[in-house]
């Protein structure tokens, strides 16, 4: 069922679920313009194609790009909303992607195995044909490229989809000229950036506010004991400043080694205590992640046995940085700070570490951050 984009908005506003933004209502107006210009594409490529014509314009897609927590995904989905037709779709880009690949390895191996396939066949080519039968509306949320398979293909196939008329939405961190930064073999690449560039609007949203940042100033951080009912309050905290967020795996590279975070969402990443003070990490990894993340979740902290020095040193370590680095932490811990070491009341340096972990904790540090 579809609806109008803008008297939606204001459906959300009277209600409070969102606060007026004049840059998202900018935006909205633009994609509220989209949205009619697209449905009217739809209708009379359906009625010229009934008579054999089929010349009529797709209209351009839209690329909005800006850091997260801006408003971009809920712009999208309402765009997404409005559209009433059966042929469309809503994706995270990574995972549009792998099951890109995966088509495309099924062609591959049936042009391999001479499985009735002309040997000549384009295997991009059948996959956007594949995509283009289901969809003439493609929306994708955090539009990112790392992966060089991904960009070795990205040229071809969005050339492709773009020519059979599909609009495509997408929501990114980054405007378009710094996607694959630094890849390898990146040169190969610029013509996919000119390609969207040709076919699609980019629009800046730099909101007022970080709207999934404001939502910190009321809640609790530092969670304990490690009970059944404070581990929901954690995961539930986590999922909802994440959103629709994908949950990925990342690799950050430290002094030319790997560091993989298990559970990265945008400028967010959940770790335990294992993860982040058993495992032999330093002071270089701590700055690594918190030159990538602005909130860090952190579960499972025990009481530590001050026997265990080098989890002690690295727990040191761990909360100086991420002091240091104005990073917000939400922690799921054993016992309350004081009681995190066991006999760390004697020890001057934990002291200052626990001082720090405390005022971390108040609405007074919060706000200072998520005022900035």
């Amino acid at each position: 069922m579809s609806y109008d984009i803008e008297k939606k908005y204001d459906y959300l506003l009277k209600n409070n679920e969102i606060e007026f933004d004049q840059k998202q209502f900018d935006l909205l107006r633009e994609l509220s313009k989209k949205s009619k210009e697209f449905l009217r594409f739809v209708n009379n490529h359906s009625i010229l194609s009934k008579i054999g014509i089929s010349k009529a314009k797709p209209p351009r897609g839209i690329y909005i790009y800006g850091q997260v927590g801006r408003g971009k995904s809920m712009l999208m989905d309402l765009f997404y909303n409005s559209i009433d037709i059966k042929e469309k779709r809503r994706v995270h880009f990574n995972a549009f992607m792998n099951e890109v690949h995966d088509e495309i390895f099924k062609w591959r191996q049936k042009i391999k195995d001479a499985d009735g396939v002309d040997q000549n066949t384009d295997p991009v080519l059948m996959v956007a044909r594949y995509i283009k039968k289901d969809c003439k509306l493609l929306c994708f949320d955090e539009f990112q490229v790392e992966d060089i398979a991904d960009a070795m293909i990205l040229g071809r196939l969005f050339k492709i989809l773009f020519e059979m008329g599909i609009l495509v939405i997408s929501t990114s961190n980054i405007h378009p000229r710094n996607l694959y930064s630094n890849g390898l073999n990146r040169d190969t690449f610029i013509p996919f950036i000119d390609k969207l560039e040709e076919n699609m609007d980019v629009y800046n949203l730099e909101a007022s506010k970080d709207y999934r940042m404001d939502r910190i100033k009321d809640t609790k951080v530092y969670f304990y004991p490690n009970s059944e009912k404070n581990q929901k309050y954690y995961i539930d905290t986590w999922q909802n400043l994440i959103g629709s967020i994908e949950v990925t795996n990342r690799i950050l590279t430290v002094k030319g080694r790997e560091l993989s975070i298990d559970r990265s969402a945008g400028k967010y990443a959940q770790f335990s205590y294992e993860d982040l003070c058993v495992k032999p990490l330093g002071v270089a990894d701590y700055i690594e992640i918190a030159k990538n993340y602005d909130v860090i979740f952190i579960s499972n902290i025990p009481v530590i046995d001050p026997r265990k020095r080098n989890e002690i040193k690295r727990f040191i370590n761990l909360i100086d940085t991420f002091y240091e680095t104005k990073k917000i932490l939400f922690i799921l811990a054993e016992s309350a700070p004081k009681e995190i070491m066991i006999g760390g009341k004697d020890d001057n340096i934990f002291q200052r570490t626990i001082s720090r972990l405390e005022e971390m904790q108040s609405a007074e540090y919060l706000n200072n951050i998520i005022e900035v």
